[in-house]
């Protein structure tokens, strides 16, 4: 049995450093996931205990900034004033819907887009749009369009890239100060010269 010696070979060990910065990781993780938890509050604190109903699309505003907005009644006038490059005006879609006690609230998606509106005011039927959404019963103003994705993206990004960083963050912390023992890699055997 041959046994090697730990005297034979010196250990060589590395400590990867940086805690500071590996530590920096894990704050702006936690910021992200801070940040990203706090724009989906709403939207799941609704969709869990608030009210699900049907609404309405009844106009389209037109807007920008330094000019007045323009309402926009049927699908007639909002093809003639869609955009083709302008991005500097934003199309908001307006909601109505009865509340459980009865009361008719307007409102306006969260998210408006660029170009046209992300809803049509009639569908493919000629019937009016209509959206599922969530409302607060003790404040029928506050909604959620669950539909439009772009209101879940960008916070569902933070959230994601946060929990990323914090696990990220984690790992490079707990081994910055860690000595870790490499491998011996033996030097190659001096073959003799000449043949």
């Amino acid at each position: 049995m041959n046994a090697t010696n730990a005297t034979d070979h010196p250990t060589s060990t590395y400590t990867p450093g940086y805690a500071r910065q590996k530590a920096l990781v894990l704050v702006f993780g936690l910021i992200l996931l801070v940040l990203g938890a706090w724009q989906l509050w709403t939207p799941l604190r609704l969709m869990a205990f608030g009210v699900r109903t049907q609404a309405e699309a009844t106009d389209v505003v037109k807007a920008k900034a330094g000019l007045p907005d323009l309402v926009l009644k049927d699908n007639a006038q909002v093809l003639a004033n869609q955009e083709t490059r302008d991005r500097t005006y934003t199309f908001w879609n307006d909601f109505s819907f009865h509340t459980a006690d009865g009361r008719l609230m307007s409102v306006r998606t969260t998210v408006g887009s660029q170009l046209k509106p992300i809803y049509p005011l009639l569908d493919s039927d000629g019937l009016a749009t209509t959206d599922t959404i969530y409302y607060d019963a003790t404040h029928p103003e506050i909604v959620v369009f669950p539909g439009i994705i772009s209101s879940w993206f960008a916070p569902g990004m933070l959230v994601f890239v946060g929990l990323l960083s914090i696990v990220i963050g984690s790992v490079l912390l707990y081994w910055a100060n860690k000595p870790i023992e490499l491998p011996h890699i033996p030097s190659p055997a001096k073959e003799p010269s000449g043949a």
